[in-house]
């Protein structure tokens, strides 16, 4: 199922937590038959674009090395972005940044530059990015590196798969709104699986 997250949702199956994903798609009206979990993550402060699966190789087939697929984000910044500005974003900045453990701890420390991405202008403060990797509060940490903050964070497309859809006759348009995946969406993700089945058995 995918799912318009709104802001202030924590993307956690753990019902303990406060407006925790699981809670706030059953309270807009999704009954899940099996136990669901979100692949990935969106920041609490991020709306937009969440897949829920009862399927745990979904996470794997899509999150892990060289397996991840492509995440496409609007970015709204408190600053004017200038051409140079964009460029670094496309050749990657360094940040440091903290991976999360199941359960919410914190794990190891990295340092490192971004890799390349797909940085495009949409506006005099704003631009639509593609990342393939997904480090913790990485486009966040990204424009601080420019010496700028971000005031929107919202997620349109993941592993090929969209909020909304070109033709406007279905798709997402609201916060909390959700919708099965259709057959072609199903058919990304069955070749996610296969792909990542083919990786293991070599």
């Amino acid at each position: 199922v995918k799912y318009f997250k709104p802001l202030g949702v924590t993307c956690t199956a753990d019902l303990r937590i406060r407006d925790n994903i699981i809670s706030a798609i059953e309270q807009d009206g999704y009954r899940p038959p099996h136990r669901v979990y979100p692949v990935g993550r969106l920041d609490k402060e991020t709306s937009g674009l969440i897949i829920l699966t009862s399927d745990g190789r979904l996470v794997n087939a899509v999150l892990r090395g060289e397996r991840k697929q492509p995440k496409v984000y609007k970015v709204m910044v408190d600053g004017r972005l200038t051409d140079r500005q964009l460029q670094r974003l496309r050749d990657g900045v360094t940040i440091r940044t903290v991976a999360q453990r199941k359960g919410g701890g914190e794990g190891k420390v990295l340092v490192a530059k971004t890799k390349k991405c797909k940085v495009e202008r949409i506006g005099p403060c704003a631009c639509q990015m593609t990342l393939m990797e997904g480090r913790n509060r990485q486009i966040r940490k990204m424009m601080e590196v420019l010496g700028l903050t971000v005031v929107k964070l919202h997620r349109m497309e993941f592993m090929g798969i969209h909020l909304g859809d070109t033709d406007n006759s279905k798709g997402l348009m609201r916060p909390g709104d959700w919708a099965n995946l259709d057959g072609e969406e199903m058919k990304l993700v069955k070749k996610a699986l296969r792909a990542a089945e083919h990786d293991v058995q070599d």
